[in-house]
């Protein structure tokens, strides 16, 4: 077996691959890392969402990053045109430390489950521990194995 590629997901970037490739990504350089997954044909994708403000307002970022349906229609029709079928698309949602909060902060805790609810909305699979607050972690998903990986 030969080294994997590792592909950066840089700010705004939506990226899929398939076989033995790393996607990863800061999770300072986004609101909200989206990991989607297909397990019956080994596609993964790596995408950025705006983190929802508590009163709805955008960040000045918003003109190269989208909210997490825009996002999220982009990472499916990327896997699809690679081989995905959408019922077989996982998805999983991490924040960093982009996203300041206190531990069981509420108005935190409500912008996840909207997240969370938007997902569900659309009757796609969550994987399990679907969300992760990564801290100060790198974040990256192994498309070969479907893991995902914080260093």
């Amino acid at each position: 077996m030969g080294m994997k590629k590792r592909i950066d997901v840089t700010r705004g970037e939506i990226m899929a691959g398939q076989g033995e490739v790393i996607l990863s990504s800061y999770t300072e350089n986004a609101c909200l890392v989206i990991a989607a997954y297909d397990p019956v044909k080994k596609i993964g994708c790596l995408g950025h969402a705006i983190f929802p403000e508590a009163n709805g307002a955008k960040r000045c970022c918003a003109s190269i990053m989208r909210d997490i349906n825009e996002a999220v229609d982009e990472i499916i029709k990327d896997m699809v045109l690679m081989g995905s079928l959408e019922e077989n698309i996982e998805i999983a949602l991490v924040t960093g430390e982009n996203v300041p909060h206190e531990k069981n902060d509420p108005g935190y805790i409500n912008r996840i489950d909207g997240a969370m609810q938007s997902l569900r909305n659309r009757h796609l699979k969550c994987r399990e521990n679907t969300f992760c607050d990564a801290g100060r972690a790198h974040v990256a998903l192994d498309v070969a194995s479907g893991k995902i990986v914080f260093e």
